[in-house]
């Protein structure tokens, strides 16, 4: 067992499960095949959408296994096949989205289990048409020499994933392996699993279906740049054995040079909301004409119209349900902290989580002003908190009240 908090018997039982679920989905995906050679229409969803979804969800059975094999201890030789074999289900998943942390893990996978530039060359193909936009992924992609061309400075997530930046920094500008070394080290005991808490995986091993978690990037990481983890041997979450089963593999850096920050030009921010300038206080200005946009919107849509511009389906399962609560027009504030929600402003949070676990993923959006954190209170289980000046008045969003949080010390 490489991971003392599974449960042997149920990797054991998730692994053969997971295989024979693998292997109906299979069936199904010949029977849909033949009804479309055939022109047999079963089901309301057309055929080819549902061969979409099922070689999506082969994919995710097929990580779970991937996940569950190394957990239980076995030998990298046996990853293989079931690693290539998702990399075909990827490939037959059509616009079906697989999650970036399923992404990552595969190109990590893929560098440690050393596979051919053919296998990685297929991978990137998949990733390039998910639209993924990550710095780390672009610099384990290109290290491996197969034609990734792709840059950018935006993370998928950025945290944990943009402290990635200074390892590199370090190991290749800085031309300091011990140093990179070391800050490897803190990334990997200190930031890269709490950087996942908003994931909810601080209590997972806790609950049923737990497999382990694997930082499989940044075991390659460490690969490409030649970084000595021998301090992380028995971390729990950094897969070393697999980080040295190979050592064949070669890698390009001849391309790297430090990395910039992109410039947000203040002329493309259109600052002020007229409709409510007390909001300008606790809404920093990249989002005033995002807020400005839902305002006007709000108040001359049909119902049905905002309902749907603004995906509220995720909210509000159909329209009837949204018309029904929104009959007093009193739902303005509460629908701009959902949106801002989205925007990676406000952070929310589970009534059964604790801020303090999760207050390192709160964004300043202020950062040449002094701030304090303030809570947006809907009438629902959740939490919503997010950094505004320090002298900021605001003690409403429309309905929403908006009251300041208490200093929290770290631990």
């Amino acid at each position: 067992m490489r991971d003392p908090l599974c449960d042997e018997s149920y990797l054991l039982k998730t692994i053969e499960s997971n295989r024979k679920f693998i292997s109906k989905r299979k069936e199904k995906i010949i029977g849909l095949k033949a009804d479309i050679e055939n022109g047999i229409q079963r089901y309301p969803r057309d055929n080819q959408s549902i061969i979409y979804i099922t070689f999506s969800q082969m994919f995710m059975y097929g990580m779970n296994m991937l996940l569950a094999k190394y957990s239980l201890g076995n030998h990298p030789d046996t990853m293989i096949d079931d690693y290539l074999d998702n990399i075909t289900y990827l490939e037959n998943c059509g616009e079906e989205e697989a999650g970036y942390i399923n992404l990552l893990w595969m190109v990590g996978l893929g560098i440690l289990l050393e596979m051919d530039k053919e296998v990685l060359k297929r991978l990137a193909r998949v990733i390039e048409r998910q639209r993924i936009e990550d710095a780390l992924m672009d610099f384990l992609l290109k290290a491996c020499d197969i034609g990734w061309n792709h840059s950018t400075t935006k993370y998928e997530k950025k945290n944990p994933y943009e402290k990635t930046v200074e390892i590199i920094k370090i190991a290749l500008h800085d031309k300091d392996k011990e140093a990179a070394s070391k800050r490897l080290e803190k990334y990997m005991e200190k930031e890269w699993f709490k950087g996942h808490y908003d994931f909810g995986w601080r209590n997972a091993h806790k609950e049923p279906g737990y497999y382990g978690f694997w930082s499989f990037d940044t075991a390659a990481l460490a690969k490409i740049l030649g970084l000595d983890d021998s301090a992380l041997k028995d971390n729990n979450h950094y897969p070393y054995d697999l980080a040295h089963y190979k050592n064949g593999m070669t890698f390009d850096l001849s391309w790297y040079s430090e990395p910039r920050e992109e410039e947000v030009r203040e002329e493309t921010v259109v600052y002020g909301i007229p409709g409510n300038p007390l909001l300008e206080r606790i809404i920093p200005g990249r989002f005033h004409s995002f807020v400005n946009e839902i305002i006007n919107d709000y108040k001359t849509l049909p119902d049905e119209e905002f309902w749907k511009k603004y995906n509220l389906k995720e909210i509000w399962f159909d329209v009837e349900e949204y018309k029904e609560d929104n009959k007093d027009k009193n739902l303005l504030g509460t629908i701009i902290v959902f949106m801002l929600v989205d925007k990676d402003y406000i952070l929310q949070l589970d009534y059964k989580e604790e801020l303090i676990d999760y207050i390192e993923n709160i964004h300043n959006y202020w950062p040449k002003e002094e701030v304090k954190l303030i809570s947006f209170e809907l009438d629902n289980d959740q939490q919503y908190y997010a950094y505004v000046p320090k002298d900021a008045e605001a003690g409403s969003l429309y309905e929403v009240k908006v009251t300041e949080v208490e200093k929290i010390e770290e631990v």
